[in-house]
């Protein structure tokens, strides 16, 4: 939503205008990015790359929830039942990965 705000509030007269870093949307768009990295690199010493990669299927959903809920924009018909596919995928296949992972890792310590 950083990124969409900064977008939105800096406006470039080129492709390249170092103007935009005045935006205090932009900086905080790219200190959440640095942020969001560190997390998944965090996720992947906790849980497998398989896992975590599968979890992270749920930004398709929660971006589009967040900027209609934080920046009132509008979800179709078509849109809402693509995140519900998406979330219902990621619900049905989470579990099943992860059931499979510990398998394979018993395996290995037999």
């Amino acid at each position: 939503m950083a990124k969409k705000r900064g977008a939105d509030s800096a406006v470039a007269e080129s492709v390249i205008d170092v103007s935009q870093l005045r935006s205090p949307w932009v900086w905080l768009s790219v200190i959440l990015g640095i942020g969001s990295l560190l997390c998944w690199l965090n996720a992947l010493r906790s849980i497998r790359l398989s896992v975590a990669y599968n979890l992270s299927g749920l930004q398709h959903v929660l971006v589009p929830l967040g900027s209609w809920w934080l920046l009132g924009e509008h979800i179709g018909a078509k849109q809402c039942i693509g995140i519900a596919l998406v979330f219902l995928g990621v619900m049905i296949t989470a579990p099943a990965v992860a059931q499979a992972e510990e398998r394979a890792e018993k395996k290995e310590h037999a």
